[in-house]
């Protein structure tokens, strides 16, 4: 078996993995749950690729941007974010204005 390349948000989601992020500006470390990041994106229409998330990301920390986007097993930081279909529904009304 190869190494696996983890180039879009639908390889996270296939292989089961949580999306680790590490800021540019602070070190911080949070993850974020894959099925979820991949809704946002898909709800906002924006590309899934692992080289255009650091555009969309921001810590929560100190707001700067990710440095490093990498698969981990650990589970989620903030794991309520998104958790029950209201709130996408509400974000699904307030972006389409």
């Amino acid at each position: 078996m190869g190494t696996v390349k983890f180039r879009t948000l639908f390889d996270f989601t296939r292989h089961q993995m949580n999306v680790g992020c590490v800021c540019g500006s602070c070190a911080h470390q949070g993850v974020v749950h894959c099925d979820r990041l991949a809704r946002w994106c898909f709800l906002k229409r924006l590309h899934g690729t692992v080289d255009a998330l650091p555009g969309f990301l921001r810590c929560s920390h100190c707001g700067g941007r990710p440095m490093r986007i990498r698969p981990t097993p650990l589970p989620p930081t903030f794991p309520d974010w998104g958790a029950d279909e209201a709130a996408w529904k509400r974000m699904q009304r307030r972006l389409r204005g």
